[in-house]
């Protein structure tokens, strides 16, 4: 840029969506740029603002916009008419932007509300009640309307931004020229911007999903340990993040070993929302399994039928669209634009940056044969791991200094959470109903962790002093989905092991005398102080809650009929191999296999 009060010489650059901009006078050797947001296309004030018509650097500068895409510019800059304006009402609705079921279930837990499903913006938030601050502190930061203040890269420290916070691109040369403005302590000009495209990666994803329920770390298979800095061992099995924590290695999503990175499975539509508002993340992603895995004719639409951003969004990834019919999603109805079928009726996926194509395998006999597993979603099988933790406990400390995430600034008073036990291990199996489009009751069997085995002492934040409940427990499990995808856990994973049913770990044993049999488990960790359960457990054994249990109002663990059944099947598989002749009969009529047992099968008792 030319110094301060000095004025250009040299001509305005040409007519530009009907005006002249002064811009490119002194930033005509500005490169890095993608076709679609090039400054000789679109121009700079677009999305830069500031005075188009000044020469003098002071005053085009003025109202100027350094990050535009935050959500606080957007609809100045990134949603205007000219641009992406029908995107707004979806990026402001969506679950990114919002956290409203992650709100709603924290006031919950706090007890600053009597329901788990309920509209909210974190952005909203109070310090007046104990939830909220809670949140402001600890969560708030994992939202597309936290602010972007300078330009920089991608990392795995990157929250919020609005739109940039997955259409920034760096390339290497973007990288070397940031690093080389930041050493001069901003001295010198940069040259190359960083474009601004379809080029989505994994890292977009990880400053905010490597936290909570650590999709992002587990989809690459690492799971969160308590080993600090200094302790991690030198060992390429563990991997220290930019945050501080350390991670060891399990192992990595199918997904991710082939290649595949988030959006070659989330949709455009899904991650910047439908415009709708959504309670929860499993009500607003609709992808299913399914949808690429099927060994029926899924719908198809031709490129003809597709919608107006479908088509676009094929264009700027140069897929030939002539070649292929698109898959529609059974639950969206909306056509995936990279998977398809060909002439022959072959379904390929085509990886969204690199074009890379990859073939669909059908699911396996075991998993369609038979009414058996029709209630068991895809993830109750095959989610190899999923993250846990235990005997956690918050606390306020008004001694201590914390720091407001909403509000940018450090405060007086601090919540602090103190962590009993991580686990990397199958999750715990739990029921899902919801009511079908004919309001019958659909049930769904889906992996479930524990969302909140702790306690929160709430008792020395302020007008909270001296209740009776400032100390509260909860026993809750969340649905999740984990992102460690496997070829598939076997049979007895499930139908005797005391962590899948709900029990926790520990031993459960089935003891027969003839034909009399009956299950027994003991438990691996001591039984909790406030309900008696063990510390790592959803349920009591063949007991079922009688308060809410989960952190959703539609989510429960396995009734004691359901336990039952379960474990029937678990003293068959006693004897008969999983894929023997009777087991694969007991997935088309389990009970009347029951009927023909023979004189040497034991039947459990359960009274």
């Amino acid at each position: 840029g030319l110094p301060k009060g000095i004025k250009s010489t040299k001509p305005f650059t040409s007519n530009i969506l009907g005006q002249e901009e002064s811009c490119m006078t002194c930033h005509a050797e500005m490169t890095g740029f993608a076709p679609s947001h090039n400054p000789q296309v679109i121009g700079c004030t677009p999305c830069h603002l500031g005075n188009p018509n000044e020469d003098d650097k002071d005053l085009s500068h003025q109202n100027m916009v350094l990050v535009p895409g935050n959500l606080s510019n957007a609809d100045q800059t990134c949603g205007t008419v000219n641009c992406h304006h029908e995107l707004l009402n979806r990026i402001e609705n969506s679950l990114m932007n919002t956290m409203s079921g992650a709100v709603t279930v924290n006031r919950f837990f706090f007890g600053d509300s009597e329901v788990l499903s309920a509209h909210a913006n974190v952005r909203e938030l109070t310090n007046d009640i104990p939830s909220d601050d809670h949140f402001r502190h600890l969560c708030a930061s994992c939202h597309l309307g936290n602010e972007k203040s300078e330009p920089a890269p991608v990392s795995e420290l990157s929250r919020g931004g609005g739109c940039i916070a997955c259409h920034l691109d760096y390339t290497e040369a973007n990288l070397i020229a940031h690093q080389e403005y930041i050493d001069s302590k901003k001295t010198i000009e940069l040259d190359i911007h960083p474009a601004i495209n379809l080029n989505v990666t994994n890292e977009h994803c990880f400053g905010c999903h490597s936290r909570s329920g650590r999709i992002s770390t587990n989809y690459e298979g690492w799971h969160e340990t308590r080993l600090s800095k200094s302790e991690m061992p030198n060992d390429e099995r563990y991997r220290l993040l930019e945050d501080g924590r350390v991670f060891e290695f399990i192992s990595a999503d199918v997904h991710h070993k082939a290649g595949m990175e988030c959006i070659d499975c989330h949709t455009a539509v899904e991650v910047m929302g439908d415009g709708n508002r959504y309670f929860h993340s499993e009500e607003a992603v609709k992808i299913q399994c399914e949808d690429c895995h099927t060994n029926q004719a899924p719908v198809l639409s031709s490129y003809e039928s597709l919608d107006i951003e479908s088509k676009k969004i094929l264009q700027l990834r140069g897929i030939d669209e002539a070649s292929y019919t698109f898959v529609v999603g059974k639950e969206s109805g909306r056509p995936y634009v990279n998977v398809v079928s060909d002439s022959s009726g072959k379904l390929t996926l085509l990886r969204k940056n690199t074009g890379e194509q990859l073939s669909l395998i059908a699911p396996n006999t075991i998993c369609t044969k038979g009414d058996a597993h029709q209630s068991l979603s895809c993830s109750a099988c095959h989610t190899s791991w999923a993250p846990q933790c235990i005997g956690c406990h918050t606390a306020y400390d008004p001694n201590q200094n914390g720091y407001d995430l909403l509000a940018h600034k450090p405060t007086h008073g601090k919540w602090e959470e103190y962590l009993g036990e991580f686990f990397a291990g199958p999750p715990t199996l739990g029921v899902v109903e919801n009511l079908d489009a004919d309001s019958n009751i659909s049930r769904k069997v889906k992996t479930f962790i524990p969302g909140m085995i702790a306690t929160v002492d709430q008792s020395a934040f302020p007008d909270t002093k001296g209740d009776e409940d400032s100390l509260r427990f909860h026993r809750l499990f969340s649905p999740t989905s984990a992102h460690t995808t496997s070829k598939g856990r076997d049979c007895v994973s499930c139908h005797q092991d005391p962590l899948a049913i709900g029990y926790g770990r520990g031993k459960l044993e089935f003891k027969h005398s003839g034909k009399d049999g009956r299950w027994f488990f003991e438990s691996e960790y001591v039984s909790s102080e406030f309900d008696g359960h063990p510390q790592d457990a959803w349920i009591g054994f063949l007991e079922y809650p009688d308060k809410i249990a989960a952190t959703r109002s539609n989510a429960r663990p396995f009734n004691i009929e359901e336990q039952k059944r379960i474990m029937t099947v678990g003293v068959c598989l006693k004897c008969h191999q999983p894929n023997s002749m009777v087991m694969y009969e007991g997935l088309e009529d389990f009970d009347k296999v029951l009927e023909d047992s023979g004189k040497e099968c034991v039947i459990p008792i359960w009274d």
